[in-house]
């Protein structure tokens, strides 16, 4: 019967509240780094890397994501809001969305 390794080698590896069985199997290794973990409720949002000096155009593109994710719903609950942006590797995908974030924050 072939061996199962399940997060070979993995790091850094987060279950919170979680139980490990393992059937058969002898454990080694286990370390527990609570590092610098921070107990305060408020959410810390890494930053952005700026799009590329290089960018331009895509405006109707960006107009259309920003029209979407500005527009409020008369919903009394704010609802998470999704928008596909699809295309072949290499396009600008990522440039778009770092160029909308940027625009978005000022």
């Amino acid at each position: 019967m072939a061996e199962t390794h399940v997060l070979t080698g993995a790091r850094n590896v987060v279950l919170p509240n979680s139980t490990v069985n393992a059937a058969g199997t002898m454990v080694n290794n286990i370390h527990h780094n609570y590092g610098n973990r921070t107990t305060s409720g408020d959410a810390i949002i890494p930053l952005t890397p700026n799009p590329s000096s290089r960018f331009t155009g895509r405006t109707e593109i960006i107009a259309k994501l920003k029209e979407h994710f500005m527009t409020d719903t008369n919903d009394s609950v704010r609802r998470r809001k999704f928008f596909l942006l699809y295309g072949m590797g290499g396009i600008g995908k990522t440039q778009i969305c770092l160029k909308l974030i940027e625009e978005m924050s000022d």
